[in-house]
């Protein structure tokens, strides 16, 4: 049976590439984003009562791998996993329709926005222009299960210390001030900490060893680049640009 659906709006989000994408919601409080909803006048009362939650569930596709063939097994992007496992076991988005579900944290809702409603939310993990098929509330006192089990993503996933050359707080202060919805320095520190590095690097340039000392790498948040480096067994941010 062919089901045909159509995006009820576009998530705007700084992630412009897959690199340095949120591996999971919530996972940086300040990745932030707004999903913009189609111009159509029945979302003003679909969304009644909405803002009182705290969180929402959006259901959307993996935009950019729309036209891939799915993979049955995947390699999930941790040190710590079992080497590859079902897709079912996990969030890739190579997945036979291509749907992903996020819940993130509803920071507001403009019902007066130019051209459509918007729905500002944070903690999102998609990349811009993410097609949303729905919203749904999350309900805390069934879509929280304290005592469920987390399979083989229980190890704790580690994080590194984070600092910025003087130049660069300068830098990172005066965006802020033009953007003040986004505190700059503490998403970069977030994002960093957890070493947004696909997993062949990680394995081939752990932070933790001496002999990767001053590598640098990069990479972008919106119109911003972002260059760090591996320094004392941490993250040195030495340049932006943008």
């Amino acid at each position: 049976m062919k089901i045909s659906i159509e995006p009820i709006g576009i998530l705007k989000t700084p992630f412009l590439e897959k690199f340095g994408v949120p591996r999971q919601a919530g996972m940086i409080s300040e990745a932030r984003g707004v999903l913009k909803l189609n111009p159509d006048p029945a979302f003003r009362d679909a969304l009644r009562e909405l803002e009182t939650f705290s969180h929402i569930w959006i259901i959307f596709q993996f935009h950019e791998h729309a036209n891939e063939p799915w993979r049955p097994l995947t390699t999930p992007p941790r040190l710590d996993a079992p080497g590859r496992v079902g897709v079912f076991a996990s969030r890739s988005p190579h997945r036979p329709n291509g749907l992903g579900m996020s819940a993130v944290k509803l920071d507001s809702i403009d019902f007066e926005a130019r051209g459509g409603i918007e729905i500002h939310v944070s903690g999102v993990d998609l990349l811009n222009d993410t097609p949303i098929f729905d919203i749904k509330p999350y309900v805390p006192y069934v879509d929280s299960i304290p005592n469920a089990r987390g399979g083989w993503t229980e190890t704790a996933i580690p994080k590194f210390a984070v600092s910025f050359s003087a130049e660069v707080l300068e830098q990172v202060a005066t965006l802020t001030k033009k953007d003040s919805c986004t505190d700059l320095k503490l998403l970069i520190i977030q994002m960093l900490e957890l070493d947004p590095r696909p997993t062949p690097q990680k394995k081939s340039f752990p932070i933790e060893a001496a002999a990767h000392e001053g590598m640098t790498f990069a990479f972008r948040i919106g119109a911003i680049d972002v260059k760090w480096e591996i320094r004392a067994k941490a993250i040195f941010v030495s340049a932006i640009s943008g």
